[in-house]
């Protein structure tokens, strides 16, 4: 038999065995637990970025997932992406499967960051210092 036929076997079994482990580390830490940090991480992130006047938040239920979704003025999404990508901040930019609402009010995409149980306060300083760097080199 070719060893090849064999990779998807080990590679699936692999996908297995991090996937339990990765259940494990959420069961650990737990649910509510997380789901704590991450709004509290969600309203930290929030006040922060109101007080940056270029900055327009979309989405503010007071019932919502820790990700935040936001433009900054006259500067494209992309253009801030590829920028606090350049820092070592990820982000996603785009229409986030909302291309319909997003044209609607003639939005061309939005930037996007998601917050999770691994998130720290510090990492949301990191993003804030880089978005304010890419907000005076986008001037």
């Amino acid at each position: 038999m070719n060893k090849q036929h064999l990779l998807p076997i080990k590679e699936s079994k692999l996908g297995v065995i991090g996937w339990g482990v990765a259940i494990d580390w959420l069961n650990d830490i737990g649910i509510e637990k997380i789901q704590l940090h991450e709004n509290e991480l969600l309203k930290y992130a929030t006040q922060k970025m109101h007080q940056i006047s270029e900055v327009i938040l979309y989405g503010e239920a007071k019932e919502k997932a820790a990700v935040i979704s936001f433009n900054v003025r006259d500067a494209h999404p992309y253009d801030v992406g590829v920028l606090l990508d350049q820092m070592g901040i990820a982000v996603r930019t785009g229409h986030h499967c909302a291309q319909p609402i997003m044209s609607c009010y003639n939005i061309p995409g939005t930037i996007r960051i998601s917050l999770a149980a691994y998130t720290t306060k510090e990492d949301i300083d990191l993003f804030l210092i880089g978005l304010k760097k890419a907000i005076l080199l986008l001037k």
